[in-house]
């Protein structure tokens, strides 16, 4: 464990973060660093996850929870920016597995280039492995330089942001009835 901090801590001097910026500040940073864009998406996630990165042709898609605290967005997406900063790989499973959920009538492939995306949905969660477990080390230790801002709850989605929102939607809530159906650890429902 020390050592994993010792490494997110140099990550951090590497970024020549200021004493405290926003969220926004950091992602700015964060884009020059992996050269790409990231976008902030915030969306009801149905309870699923908390937060997920999809890459397009356009950048990193970073959704994140709308219907909890500026602090825990912050939070959120720090962890997700953080798998970025680490260069962790993305799961190609999970993402064939959404897309079949999300357009069940047409093959992998060409859902993909309709949606705009390539081989790098992520969704992480739990924190059984090493990587996780990095992640939220780096993501808390840069939650030291952010000023949480004001969660902008009302404000509608558009473009590009608004279609993979749309996409995203349907797989979450179809997810989410399979976890109520399951019941607690797995088990038939009740």
């Amino acid at each position: 464990m020390g050592q994993m901090r010792r490494r997110c801590k140099q990550l951090i001097k590497e970024l020549q973060l200021p004493a405290s910026t926003d969220l926004r500040g950091i992602c700015d940073v964060v884009a020059a660093r992996v050269a790409r864009p990231v976008h902030l998406v915030p969306m009801s996630l149905d309870g699923v996850v908390s937060g997920m990165t999809a890459t397009t042709d356009d950048g990193y898609w970073v959704f994140y929870e709308l219907k909890t605290s500026p602090w825990h967005q912050t939070h959120i997406v720090l962890h997700e920016l953080s798998h970025l900063l680490l260069g962790h790989a993305q799961d190609p499973a999970v993402t064939e597995d959404a897309l079949r959920m999300w357009t069940p009538s047409v093959d992998v492939a060409t859902a993909m280039r309709r949606m705009g995306l390539t081989m790098g949905f992520a969704r992480h969660h739990g924190y059984d492995n090493l990587a996780e477990r990095e992640t939220e080390v780096l993501g808390t230790l840069l939650m030291e330089h952010v000023v949480p801002a004001t969660a902008e709850r009302e404000l509608p989605l558009a473009g590009p942001a608004a279609e993979v929102a749309a996409a995203l939607g349907p797989a979450l809530q179809h997810i989410r009835r399979q976890q109520e159906a399951s019941g607690p650890a797995g088990g038939p429902g009740v």
